[in-house]
Parts: C-alpha cells; sequence; structure tokens
C-alpha cells in the first residue's frame, strides 16, 4: 500500500483528482450493476428476441405480448447477419428533382505556378527538389548538388533553367557536365 501512496503524492494535483475520479466511476458503475441486477439474458434485440439465444434457435417468449404493429405470426429473427433496407433521403424522391451535372473530381490535379514550393521540377523525378533559386556565392551549382547527395538528374521538365546540363545529354549534373 506504501508504493501505491508513494505514486500517488508524485502525481500532481490535477492527476489525483482525475484518479480519483476514475475510481468513483468504476466504483457508482459496480453499485450500480449490483443495485439493478439482471443478466445477458435480459439484454433484448430491437424486435423483442433476447440477445443471449444463440443463433437458429427460437428465443423463449419475454411474456411482454406482441409489439404494436406487428401480428401474432412468428417471431422474426434478428441479429448481426441482417442488414436494414438502405435509407433513402426524402429529397430524393421529390417531383421535379433533375440530377446536378457531374462535378470536377475533388482529387483532380491542381495546377500551382512553377517555384511556389520552393524547387524547380523540371530536373528528376516529383519527389526531388532542385532548389528555384541556389544560395548567392554559389559558383558550381553541380558541386553544390553532390555535396548535398544529388545524383546526376534526368530532365524531365523540357529546360534547363539553370544550365546544368552543359553537353546537351539531357542529364543534369552528368558526366561531361
Amino acid at each position: 500500500m506504501s508504493r501505491l501512496a508513494a505514486w500517488l503524492k508524485a502525481r500532481s494535483r490535477r492527476e489525483q483528482y482525475g484518479i480519483a475520479a476514475v475510481a468513483a466511476v468504476l466504483v457508482l458503475a459496480t453499485a450500480g450493476v449490483a443495485v439493478a441486477g439482471g443478466s445477458d439474458r435480459d439484454i433484448l434485440w430491437f424486435d423483442g428476441t433476447p440477445a443471449a439465444a444463440p443463433a437458429g434457435e427460437q428465443a423463449p417468449e419475454s411474456g411482454g405480448g406482441a409489439e404494436p404493429g406487428r401480428g401474432s405470426g412468428a417471431q422474426q429473427q434478428a441479429g448481426p447477419d441482417e442488414s436494414p433496407p438502405p435509407y433513402v433521403q426524402p429529397f430524393a424522391e421529390q417531383p421535379g428533382a433533375k440530377p446536378r451535372a457531374p462535378q470536377p473530381s475533388p482529387t483532380a490535379g491542381v495546377d500551382i505556378a512553377e517555384g511556389t514550393d520552393g524547387c524547380d521540377h523540371a530536373y528528376g523525378d516529383r519527389d526531388v527538389c532542385v532548389p528555384w533559386e541556389f544560395p548567392a556565392g554559389v559558383s558550381d551549382k553541380c558541386a553544390w548538388l553532390r555535396e548535398r547527395g544529388f545524383e546526376p538528374l534526368k530532365i524531365t521538365g523540357g529546360r534547363d533553367r539553370h544550365g546544368l546540363d552543359r553537353n546537351g545529354d539531357g542529364t543534369a549534373c552528368g558526366a561531361g557536365d
């Protein structure tokens, strides 16, 4: 018990109140179940059959009589195998309602101005970010890129804005550049 007391003292006042509140809720919930009594056989599905009845077995009558709006015929089986019919919104069947024309996809590509993200995507794959503007004082851009782990890059944008492909072979900062 002294370990628990030491642990509780190490908590902040706010944490102590939270722990006390959780403990109180657990005690009250346990007392409520004990006072209310009952068992899982008293839990009913929406159609009045006990939830504890195994699937395929006829559940014993609950003794409450027939539900309003239901005949005295055979009792319906309800359970996880059945799914309710789809709900149709009331406005969908209004007279004169016309379907709208299809709208553009929200996942369609969006045109963004070049350089907005600070990258020149004309070099390499989509995820390669060659700087739109190199830092001031950089005279050899290919050396600067190699120092930062860039390999020779294929020119994909159709233009060589930075002049990284000096020999015109389609590869920026490659052999001979």
